[in-house]
């Protein structure tokens, strides 16, 4: 009982802000999914679900060359069914993120995300970010295998200096 009066001193007295001690209301979730579709998140999930296609298409046409190119149209449309009914209809996906961005963030710092992504510069951020995410990735791999013989040569004098063989 000690440490329930403790913790909830602490999140009403000392750490109001903290997300997690904000009672997850719907406003917020309807902040959270106005977020979600202001940054593009449910389209990056239809433009995923377009490619798994394509590789289940792929995959299908491996495994059974001749087969009937109606399966393709069937495989499209279910999915895609599927996908309509969890996204628009039982907004399963949002739900997934309601928990997540409701224990870092605050109704109040989500609210002023969205007032951000409604800018000029926060559409621009917006329209770049998965662009700039996409180069910055490869150029880090591709620094990281730069330093590849430095590291290697590094390790193997260092082998050497300890009697590593």
């Amino acid at each position: 009982m000690r440490y329930l009066i403790l913790f909830i001193t602490l999140c009403f007295l000392i750490v109001p802000n903290i997300g997690y001690c904000e009672e997850l209301t719907q406003e917020k979730k309807a902040a959270i999914k106005e977020l979600l579709e202001i940054t593009g998140t449910i389209q990056m999930v239809e433009l995923m679900t377009n490619v798994m296609i394509q590789k289940m298409a792929n995959m299908m046409k491996r495994s059974k060359p001749n087969i009937d190119p109606k399966a393709f149209d069937i495989l499209n449309q279910e999915v895609n069914t599927i996908l309509h009914e969890e996204l628009v209809e039982k907004e399963s996906f949002q739900a997934v993120f309601y928990p997540i961005y409701h224990k870092y963030l605050t109704l109040e710092e989500i609210k002023g995300l969205i007032q951000f992504y409604k800018t000029p510069l926060g559409m621009k951020t917006i329209s770049v970010l998965g662009k700039v995410t996409q180069e910055g990735l490869q150029a880090g791999q591709a620094w990281g295998l730069s330093l590849g013989p430095q590291i290697q040569q590094r390790v193997l004098d260092r082998f050497k200096k300890e009697g590593i063989i």
